[in-house]
């Protein structure tokens, strides 16, 4: 997948072939409602592709530099997610860039200028200026310019429409089973292993310990189920695990100091300064400060087995989504 960050470049917009299929929207999440819209990229791309003889690119327009805090996934996180739905470009816009183009300055400079042969986005889509123009001005102004324009309508799961703002909550309140299921995957968290203190090594459940971004939504302190990814010998390995996210109050009296601290239900080997993702599967409960080094230990070991129960209720329901 290409990703093109330079929008306001005559040469970067240039590097989109003509003719392709674009999938617009801000897609914080990546969610079921935002797979939606690649759903019906690939109907559209099979339709030209059967009418021409070959296959339009699909290109994702999305915004950058709107994410000051509360994002579900950071910007290299979406670009991800986008390569595994199949994306062939990824247009990145700096909003400091379009915040002040009227909506028909940005239809014209940003989307038609790529001659395009289809537009996607949300029933929800706004853009231009104070975000005034939605899905149906787009459609209008693709109308007028003679390029086919689908608006894909609400996603709904158990009768509520799929929202990044409704999975937010869900992740704020710890409910990662919800948050699942809109996302159509579990919360994840990627990451840079760092160096702790190794209290993990010294009483038996060594960990793997990240810092969430400052940008990403934290989910409540306390202890997780989840599912751990890392790379070895060019692929991809993965072990169930049991998520400490917090400040560890039993041996660290710095509660500012937070960390996702993972211990692997396997041998990962050494993976400082390695490129993980922690999937968390489910709340199991909240940080507890205990009253000796042998109280935490035992907790953990019970936090141990029902880490274990979680994954194997949800591993084979998720599997395919740890391999992104």
């Amino acid at each position: 997948m290409t990703v093109i960050t330079d929008l306001a470049s005559l040469e970067a917009v240039s590097a989109v072939p003509s003719g392709a299929v674009f999938i617009l929207g801000h897609f914080d999440g990546v969610h079921l409602g935002h797979r939606s819209l690649f759903d019906e990229a690939r109907r559209m791309i099979r339709d030209r592709s059967e009418d021409s003889g070959s296959a339009p690119a699909a290109v994702v327009w999305t915004l950058s530099g709107l994410d000051k805090g509360g994002c579900l996934t950071t910007e290299a996180e979406k670009l991800r997610l986008f390569r595994r739905l199949g994306a062939d470009y990824a247009l990145s816009d700096a909003f400091s860039d379009i915040r002040d183009l009227d909506g028909e300055s940005f239809f014209r400079q940003r989307i038609a200028s790529a001659s395009p042969s289809g537009l996607i986005c949300g029933y929800n889509f706004t853009f231009g200026r104070g975000a005034a123009w939605r899905a149906e001005d787009l459609s209008r102004m693709a109308s007028e310019a003679g390029i086919p324009c689908a608006v894909v309508p609400p996603c709904s799961v158990g009768g509520e429409p799929v929202s990044s703002t409704g999975i937010r909550k869900r992740v704020l309140a710890g409910d990662l089973d919800g948050a699942a299921q809109m996302l159509g995957r579990p919360y994840f968290v990627s990451g840079t292993v760092r160096h702790g203190k190794r209290i993990g090594h010294t009483i038996g459940f060594p960990t793997l310990n990240l810092r969430l971004p400052p940008c990403k939504v934290s989910p409540p302190r306390g202890v997780y189920a989840s599912v751990v990814r890392w790379e070895e010998n060019g692929s991809a390995r993965l072990a169930a695990g049991v998520s400490n996210l917090g400040s560890r109050p039993t041996v660290n009296g710095d509660r500012d100091d937070v960390t996702l601290e993972t211990n692997v239900f396997a041998d990962p080997g050494d993976l400082y300064g390695a490129e993980i993702t922690v999937w968390l599967l489910r709340f199991l409960r909240p940080e507890k400060k205990f009253g000796s080094v042998d109280g935490l230990q035992e907790a953990i070991a019970l936090d141990r087995e029902e880490a274990r129960r979680a994954a194997d209720t949800l591993w084979s329901r998720y599997e395919d989504e740890f391999y992104l």
